[in-house]
């Protein structure tokens, strides 16, 4: 490492592409280059890691997620508190921008890679090293049995591999600095403006700001996959031509609901949507279980493979969207109702919970919303824009003086008069 060199035969990556979505419709959009590099590789870049990553990460971006001790539902919890606080307080309006890089790790210049790391003030031997990683690769396509031959490449950052996240974070941490509605997950960014009642959006000079700065480092946005979304509860909505939204000199789509790091967001802030997709999910892999069963596998098998299948993406970012209502929590439980009858044909299903040690969804929610809350109050980093939020504590405030009474007077720090705001993860559980 202190030298600079990577050995030229571990710079050798088979890239396997994966579908986006099944099946795959076009193979610039919806196929994913996954890079499958030598283990030996792997093995350097985590000596790499260990020397590289306590240098930058107090550096990066504080809305960059993709970091130690934040996840994907630390990132949308934090963009939905926004929102629904900017909501609360009356006569404004939530407007998104869902920013799609066009091939973003394939097109990054390792130029300003290096550039970007040494304004971080990394140590000159880790840029040596990094530089000889990332230089003179050469790659070739498997499909099935089959391979291209060898080619090199000339810039990107290989998908698959461990620094390549880190090194796009790099990339884009100075991108809307100065923007405060932004939230960033690798090369997923989004950019959040609460617009008040009659006031013009900022969002196409945000959008521009976007655009420019990826043009400058040999990127640009794609069109096509770019979205925005306006969140209005005001009687006066207006039009959603006000002020519209160009990429490439192409107008943005206006949505209303997105899927956002794995989670559907809809305008009217509701989840009926998410719900909806989830359960298409879940009913696809529930006729797993039923040729697994008839297959003759044990009934404490099949409740693991539901365990690990489709419970986990049933329950993928629960404190996001905890507060469902009661229609839809009882259409998530018919999943698990349904894939216990197939373990247990002959039992109810209290009984089939108990036998499986199971319990029920509503119940875990509840718990993981616990432990979400629990974790942001030990996080006493100042690099986590959630933990900030926290520290904001609802309740009562106390004082030592009445000009009335003797005892003490308390007055409601806040009083939240939307149902939206009261359940959501933030307020019901701190």
């Amino acid at each position: 490492m202190t030298q600079g060199t990577f050995q030229k035969a571990l710079k050798r990556s088979i890239v396997v592409p994966v579908p986006k979505v099944s099946p795959p419709k076009s193979i610039e959009d919806d196929l994913r280059p996954i890079s499958l590099t030598s283990q030996i590789a792997k093995v350097m870049e985590d000596c790499t890691l260990d020397n590289f990553f306590p240098e930058v990460v107090n550096k990066l971006d504080t809305k960059q997620f993709a970091l130690p001790k934040k996840s994907t539902t630390h990132a949308l919890v934090y963009l939905l508190h926004s929102i629904l606080v900017a909501l609360e307080r009356g006569s404004c309006t939530a407007r998104l921008f869902f920013a799609d890089f066009k091939k973003g790790f394939d097109l990054v210049d390792h130029n300003v890679i290096i550039k970007e790391l040494t304004l971080l003030g990394t140590h000159p031997s880790i840029i040596r090293w990094i530089k000889a990683f990332l230089c003179d690769r050469e790659q070739c396509v498997r499909v099935g049995t089959s391979m291209s031959s060898w080619k090199k490449t000339n810039g990107g950052l290989p998908q698959g591999t461990k620094l390549g996240p880190l090194l796009f974070a790099v990339l884009i941490n100075s991108l809307l600095k100065n923007w405060p509605g932004r939230i960033k997950f690798v090369d997923d960014t989004s950019a959040l403006e609460i617009i008040p009642r009659f006031s013009p959006s900022l969002m196409p000079l945000v959008v521009n700001e976007i655009s420019d700065y990826a043009l400058e480092r040999g990127m640009e946005l794609n069109y096509k996959k770019c979205k925005q979304m306006l969140i209005n509860f005001l009687k006066y909505k207006g039009s959603d031509d006000e002020n519209p939204i160009y990429v490439a000199g192409k107008p943005v789509e206006t949505v209303s609901s997105f899927k956002l790091l794995g989670v559907w967001i809809s305008n009217d802030l509701s989840w009926n949507t998410h719900v909806d997709m989830v359960l298409k999910k879940a009913n696809s892999r529930l006729y797993a279980l039923r040729l697994l069963k008839k297959a003759g596998l044990q009934a404490s098998h099949i409740v693991q493979i539901y365990i690990s299948f489709i419970r986990s993406r049933i329950e993928y970012a629960s404190p996001v969207w905890s507060s469902i209502p009661k229609s839809l929590s009882d259409i998530l439980e018919s999943v698990q109702k349904r894939a216990l009858s197939i373990a247990y044909p002959d039992l109810l299903y209290d009984e089939a919970l108990e036998i499986s040690n199971l319990q029920y969804l509503s119940t875990r929610r509840d718990i993981s919303c616990k432990k979400f809350v629990e974790s942001l109050r030990r996080d006493v980093s100042p690099y986590n824009p959630l933990t900030q939020i926290m520290e904001f504590r609802p309740g009562v405030k106390t004082h030592d003086y009445d000009l009335r009474n003797d005892r003490t007077a308390e007055q409601p720090l806040w009083s939240e008069t939307t149902e939206r705001l009261k359940n959501f993860v933030t307020r019901k559980y701190y």
